[in-house]
């Protein structure tokens, strides 16, 4: 939902090396190419408002929190902080700038976080405002970043609402552990924790983050440019305001796309917003409107992505 300064791009890579080595000593001891499946964690997937949320134990208490591969940092909201009496770190300040604006604040202190049937080694975590935190009942109390999620192997059942955390697998030749057909993502890459998937929108080609954190599929300014798209073709559509880690707002317009590929995964007819900035966007985030149905299978650190087909993705058996 965020892209995060120099300081925060650098506390990202240092929890997730400390994630990896907690996972390498709590594995045991295998060849390096070891492909056996190890499940480290399984947690149920509640659907909020077109957002995948998942219980997760802070300082003994439980939050729920977005499973967001789009945000840089594991972050929760300032209510959630203030409910659960977390101390503030004055000396690690974190600025982030998205959607919202930019954010500044400090750390918040945790004495344990627990994932699943993890306890992984991380004392603190960021602390932002959600659109959610004005709400009575909010839909979530923070993000799972990529700072803790990029480090494994994910397997992502929205349909069966369950999140599979693996250690991961490096090896030739990797598949999802599935029954269901599926395609594989081809030209994946990386960049500042960020996993980058290819795509074609109406022709278009691009190259999107993939944000399990984003509700809907978002198309940046400069995406938008290069398809001929600006304020007079798009004078017609309708606008929304949208929000994200912060509590400034932005106006995008709704706009109609005939198809949007992502490897052979193909969705056709779909409104998309259209930023009138790339706001840490950059070309586009794929979001939960294309994942919903699916059964996704992340590994940042092999760069591969699997999806599930969907049922008019299947050719009929002859």
């Amino acid at each position: 939902m965020a892209t995060a300064a120099h300081i925060g791009a650098t506390v990202s890579r240092i929890l997730t090396l400390i994630v990896l080595l907690f996972v390498a000593s709590c594995a045991p001891e295998v060849p390096s190419l070891n492909c056996d499946l190890v499940a480290l964690a399984r947690l149920p997937i509640e659907v909020r408002g077109r957002l995948l949320t998942v219980p997760v134990t802070i300082a003994g208490q439980t939050v729920r929190l977005v499973v967001d591969s789009g945000a840089e940092r594991t972050t929760l909201s300032e209510a959630a902080v203030a409910r659960l009496h977390l101390p503030r770190d004055l000396k690690r300040v974190h600025t982030s700038t998205g959607i919202g604006g930019t954010v500044t604040s400090a750390d918040a202190v945790v004495s344990d976080f627990v994932l699943g049937q993890a306890r992984l080694p991380i004392d603190r975590v960021g602390v932002g405002r959600f659109g959610f935190d004005t709400e009575a009942n909010p839909l979530a109390d923070g993000l799972l970043g990529a700072d803790i999620l990029l480090a494994f192997d994910l397997d992502i059942d929205v349909p069966n609402k369950t999140l599979t955390i693996y250690r991961v697998r490096r090896c030739v030749n990797n598949q999802p552990p599935w029954q269901e057909p599926f395609v594989a993502i081809a030209g994946v890459t990386a960049k500042k924790d960020r996993l980058l998937i290819p795509f074609v929108l109406d022709g278009a080609p691009g190259t999107a983050i993939l944000d399990t954190g984003a509700s809907s599929t978002t198309i940046g300014v400069q995406m938008a440019q290069r398809m001929g798209l600006n304020d007079q073709t798009m004078a017609m559509d309708r606008k929304i305001v949208q929000r994200g880690a912060g509590s400034g707002t932005m106006t995008s317009h709704l706009h109609w796309f005939k198809e949007l590929r992502v490897g052979p995964a193909v969705v056709r007819g779909l409104m998309l917003s259209v930023l009138p900035t790339d706001a840490g966007v950059g070309d586009a985030l794929i979001g939960e409107d294309f994942l919903e149905g699916r059964r996704v299978w992340l590994s940042f650190p092999t760069r591969q992505v699997f999806v599930s087909k969907l049922a008019h993705e299947i050719a009929p058996r002859r």
